[in-house]
């Protein structure tokens, strides 16, 4: 439905501006037929122009459907233009057919001249005819383009919206409670056992903290930042296994500078110890590997499993909450993939490589 009959207001608003161009056209008509000797020059130019200009308006309205098909960025524009040109010309000769119909029509309501009065101002009914359904062809590809650009806005306040909601989740599940509490019996330990380490282990909670926290103060970080995150969060967990985490990490010097979004790294790693190391009766390894190819950076996390050892139960929240994350920045062009071969679960994750010149390390976030 064309927007302006499902806004009854606004319709009637139109309409009578409609009827106020349709009594100047009517005085227009009485000042070119001047000259030609017609009799009630007034009632011949109002009775042949009201009715049949307001029944162009409704043509004028059917063009909306077209301008619907035709947009400028999906068809190129000579073919817009020659297909609306072709309207143009069928919608004003089927006008002008009903205008000398409705002329022929006049001498039942007494106006005998009413063939002679179209014929008169023929020429500046079909020029006006143009005008007005031009008018309204620019009308309805304004109205489109700003409907279009108010959804677009529309979709990246709510792609927005979504990105902050996921990440506030993030930010939530990233300190989580048993982490805390399993830090704490760690600090605990270590005052009766080797009190020199606690001052380390600490600062690196400590950091581990700052950096879950103050990151939704920036949009990215470098993937170094979440490099030395993680590496936090492992120290800790090191001494809650000791000699039972065997970590490797191999990061390329360009993957290092790549700008990724916060916690990237950190719903994996915690996958690792929950459902590798944690779950294994013998010593296990996680290795993190990161290199950028064809510009997209790869990042490829491994982590030991025992098929004997105890399943920890597994929600697959940080997984999904990832994705999420993921699809919300990157859209489709993102590849989350893991597999399990050979008693390794392996997670790669693939997203388009981006670089600051100036970058901001995770020290700054404080």
């Amino acid at each position: 439905m064309h927007p302006l009959l499902s806004a009854p207001r606004n319709f009637i608003v139109v309409f009578f501006f409609w009827l106020f161009i349709c009594c100047c056209v009517a005085m227009l008509m009485v000042l070119l037929a001047t000259n030609a000797n017609i009799g009630q020059l007034y009632a011949h130019s109002f009775v042949l122009v009201l009715p049949w200009y307001l029944f162009f308006l409704f043509i004028c309205f059917s063009n909306y459907y077209l301008c619907q098909l035709l947009q400028f960025n999906v068809y190129p524009l000579p073919v817009v233009i020659g297909s609306q040109l072709i309207a143009l010309a069928v919608s004003v000769s089927l006008w002008l057919l009903l205008g000398f119909g409705w002329a022929s029509q006049m001498d039942n309501l007494g106006l005998l001249e009413g063939n002679v009065f179209f014929q008169r101002t023929f020429n500046a009914h079909w020029l006006l005819g143009a005008i007005l359904y031009c008018t309204w062809i620019l009308i309805h590809y304004t109205y489109l383009h700003a409907v279009a650009s108010e959804q677009k806005y529309a979709q990246e306040l709510q792609q927005q919206l979504l990105i902050k909601s996921i990440d506030f989740t993030s930010v939530k599940a990233s300190v989580h409670p048993h982490f805390m509490y399993n830090s704490l019996n760690t600090l605990a330990n270590l005052s009766l056992v080797e009190p020199e380490k606690i001052h380390g282990l600490c600062v690196q909670m400590a950091e581990f903290l700052r950096y879950s926290v103050n990151y939704s103060s920036r949009p990215q970080v470098s993937l170094a930042d979440e490099i030395n995150h993680i590496q936090n969060y492992l120290a800790v967990e090191s001494e809650r296994f000791p000699e039972k985490i065997k970590l490797s990490i191999r990061v390329s010097e360009q993957a290092n500078a790549a700008q990724v979004f916060p916690l990237l790294l950190f719903p994996l790693i915690e996958n690792s110890i929950k459902h590798g190391i944690n779950s294994s009766t013998d010593s296990g390894f996680i290795t993190v590997d990161a290199n950028v190819a064809n510009g997209m950076l790869t990042v490829r996390i491994e982590n030991s499993l025992d098929p004997s050892g105890t399943k920890a139960d597994s929600t697959r929240v940080g997984l999904s909450t990832l994705r999420k994350r993921l699809h919300a920045h990157f859209g489709v062009n993102f590849q989350l993939n893991t597999e399990t071969v050979d008693r390794r679960f392996i997670v790669q994750v693939e997203l388009p490589f981006t670089i600051h010149l100036v970058t901001q390390s995770a020290e700054s976030l404080a």
